[in-house]
């Protein structure tokens, strides 16, 4: 038997824990409170506004490459199918 056949073989199964897990995984988690000395995190607009900005300049060209390559093709091609 392999090392690793000899762990996989030693390792007990319980149902009960699977179920567990699964369950845990699945539960929304509450909002702690937070502590009366620690203030809210201001809102970061500049980090928000460059994020917009890298997706913005990536998504235009995508999407204007993804649904318009078949215009793209018809004037490259120019009906010589």
């Amino acid at each position: 038997m392999t090392p690793v056949a000899r762990i996989i073989a030693r390792r007990q199964y319980s149902m009960m824990q699977s179920v567990r897990a699964a369950g845990r995984a699945m539960e929304s988690h509450p909002f702690e409170r937070l502590p009366r000395k620690q203030k809210p995190a201001p809102a970061n607009w500049a980090g928000d506004a460059k994020r917009f900005g890298v997706q913005i300049a990536l998504y235009i060209p995508g999407i204007s490459l993804l649904l318009g390559w078949p215009l793209l093709a018809a004037k490259v091609m120019d009906g010589h199918v």
